[in-house]
């Protein structure tokens, strides 16, 4: 019998996954002054998704570690 492991960055998003880190995403924009859909944006909102898939699931620490990417 084969044996996988499930790894984190393997699982699906859900909508409410999306939703905190849009919001996070959305402030960590409006106060830096970087406006939505350019690459800078995308850059940050990737950078959000790793550290979401890497355990960080609270809003505050994702909000301070997506500022250190500006």
């Amino acid at each position: 019998m084969l044996k996988s492991s499930v790894h984190p960055q393997d699982l699906p998003l859900f909508s409410e996954d999306i939703d905190l880190l849009s919001q996070v995403l959305t402030q960590v924009c409006d106060e830096s002054g970087i406006a939505p859909r350019t690459p800078e944006a995308d850059r940050i909102g990737a950078a959000l998704i790793q550290l979401y898939r890497q355990g960080v699931k609270d809003s505050g620490k994702l909000t301070t570690l997506a500022k250190t990417y500006l």
